[in-house]
């Protein structure tokens, strides 16, 4: 019986898992035919996936050109140098070997052997991005296992920091490529604005691969080659660039606009601090980035369009255009200077405490005497201020197609001080706007714009980008007798007794005119001249008025216009003496880049 008993329940259990057995053979049975038979399409599409790789060719980017066709920005030709881990014999030592001949350093190597650990060995591992001929030359000679070498480019930046933030650089994108690891696209200045342009079109090679991503072979029928980008034609002239940022660096910050009267070319165009773009790619060149985002001096900024300064005693020409334009005054009429003048409860100084005595148009401007022009000011109003400004070229944005985040500046009157302030205008705020002082603000660029239309009276418009076409500019229908007047007192600034007698020039007979400012950033508190503080310069560094100038050449027949401004000089000198040198440059040599 027990035989019995234990024989059934033997067979029922055979019976159970033969059963079990059935359905699960079965149920895969059924799933192997509903993948073969019903999915076969989405499956050998998988398969055919993965059985190739992408790999994309990257074009030559298009040059970025000054106006004598050399490139400021250009593609050179790299090597990026790779290992191959399991086709080395002693990975450690080809390591050693590699970062000996290219002086990698510690950094480097760490990277190297952090991407060898996440990475299966037989994909590549990059040891060099940027490597020339002859470090691969001395490597190649070595005969190393598992070492490999693929061409590609590296954006040159030739004028180094004389510019970085007018002609931008180019780096990863914010989203990474697929198949492209070294993909760059233009993050700032032209290199952005002109990307598409610049980029061209990539090509591809299509790689074979087997299922765990082992390259087999090349499917040539699916290459495609990549088309180079298109080159970028700037005004900008070689010379007077690096002349005007090498005078702005003897100074500690500011910046610079050259213009060419006769077509707008913007023929430099100086921000400094600034910043060398062919460190970013260096080993140490993330410490290098960080330490410019956290330099206060801002080397980033594009002071010509981005930085408002108040314009000071350059705003003299506004009010003297405007004031003989409506005919409340004649070049001929003097007004008297002490050295300070009393209107309602308030006393206005002049920049010179014994005063200038009687001084007329061009001894105003000479002497850049403030008592004349708060006097002026005052007799024509703010109104006719603006109109002037706004003629001249000021709170207007000329590179919004080409260059970002300029900002336009401030030209008050009663309206924008009713909303900005919450306040009504009065006469005290019209008195100090005809220095250029109060709530005015204005740009480089700007100012650039308003000495060369006072040259010439006509509606110079700059450009940075040309195609080879000389635009005509339409006369600003000031009276010529009256631009006379003011370009006879703008001469005479540069002359002896002027207050920019020490940067005239003579090129061959071609003299500059202009005029001087300077821009107030704080007034010395009472505290501070009781304590000993009488002079800006006691004040520190950055609590110094910045000194401007604007100028333009040669006075018979006015062909260059220059405008430049250093922060924190304390005076005009530094700022006059830069737009000399830039003149002798430009006078010299016809204008043309050497």
């Amino acid at each position: 019986m027990i035989d019995k008993e234990v024989a059934r329940t033997f067979d029922r259990r055979s019976a159970l898992f033969l059963t079990a057995g059935a359905v699960l053979t079965s149920a895969l049975v059924l799933r192997m035919l509903q993948m073969q038979l019903f999915n076969y399409r989405e499956y050998t599409k998988k398969s055919e996936n993965n059985s190739f790789r992408i790999q994309i060719n990257m074009p030559e980017r298009g040059k970025i050109l000054s106006a004598s066709g050399a490139p400021i920005s250009r593609d050179a030709q790299i090597y990026r140098i790779y290992i191959i881990p399991e086709e080395t014999v002693d990975l450690d030592n080809v390591i050693s070997v590699v970062a000996d001949e290219l002086k990698l350093k510690k950094k480097r190597i760490d990277r190297i052997y952090a991407q060898i650990k996440k990475q299966r060995g037989f994909q590549p591992v990059l040891v060099s991005e940027n490597s020339n001929w002859e470090e691969l030359a001395k490597l190649q000679a070595k005969n190393i296992p598992g070492l490999h070498v693929r061409n590609g480019f590296s954006r040159v930046y030739e004028m180094g920091p004389a510019g970085a933030q007018i002609f931008g650089y180019v780096g990863a994108p914010d989203t990474p490529v697929e198949n492209a690891p070294f993909f760059t696209t233009g993050i700032t200045g032209l290199e952005r604005r002109f990307n598409e342009e610049l980029s061209g079109i990539a090509g591809q090679t299509v790689m074979i691969t087997n299922a765990v991503g082992r390259i087999t072979g090349e499917d040539k029928s699916q290459f495609r080659p990549a088309i180079a980008g298109h080159n970028l034609q700037t005004t900008i002239n070689d010379s007077v660039q690096r002349i005007m940022y090498d005078s702005l660096m003897l100074h500690r910050a500011g910046c610079g606009v050259a213009l060419d009267i006769n077509n707008g070319d913007i023929l430099a165009m100086v921000s400094a601090p600034s910043f060398d773009p062919n460190m970013f790619g260096a080993d140490d060149g993330e410490e290098y980035i960080n330490s410019l985002r956290n330099d206060y001096m801002k080397p980033f900024m594009n002071k010509t369009i981005e930085g408002l300064y108040p314009p000071g005693s350059t705003f003299k020409i506004i009010v003297a255009l405007a004031a003989l334009e409506s005919g409340a005054i004649t070049p001929r009429e003097k007004i008297f200077c002490p050295g300070h003048w009393d209107y309602g409860d308030r006393r206005y100084h002049c920049w010179e405490a014994e005063g200038h005595g009687w001084v007329d148009l061009a001894g105003a401007l000479k002497h850049s005497c403030d008592i004349y022009f708060y006097q002026l000011a005052l007799r024509i109003g703010i109104d006719s201020i603006k109109e002037m400004a706004i003629k001249m070229g000021l709170q207007q944005k000329y590179m919004d197609n080409v260059l970002s985040r300029e900002m336009a500046g401030v030209i008050p009157d009663r309206h924008w001080k009713a909303e900005q302030i919450g306040y009504n205008w009065v006469h005290g705020d019209t008195i100090i706007t005809g220095i250029g002082q109060g709530f005015t603000l204005t740009n480089c660029l700007q100012l650039a714009v308003m000495i060369a239309r006072c040259a010439s009276n006509k509606l110079v418009v700059p450009r940075l980008i040309t195609d080879g076409v000389n635009p005509k500019f339409d006369s600003l229908g000031l009276q010529q007798k009256n631009v006379n007047a003011v370009l006879a007192g703008l001469e005479q600034v540069t002359r002896k007794g002027g207050t920019a007698a020490g940067s005239a020039i003579n090129v061959n007979g071609a003299r500059m005119g202009g005029k001087t400012g300077t821009s107030q950033v704080r007034s010395i508190s009472r505290a501070e001249r009781e304590s000993g503080v009488l002079t800006n310069e006691q004040l520190s560094w950055n609590m110094r008025n910045h000194g401007l100038f604007v100028g333009y050449a040669p006075t018979n027949k006015p062909q260059y216009a220059v405008c430049v401004i250093t922060e924190h000089s304390g005076g005009s000198g530094l700022a006059a003496r830069t737009t000399a040198a830039v003149m002798r440059n430009l006078l010299g040599d016809k204008g043309k880049a050497k």
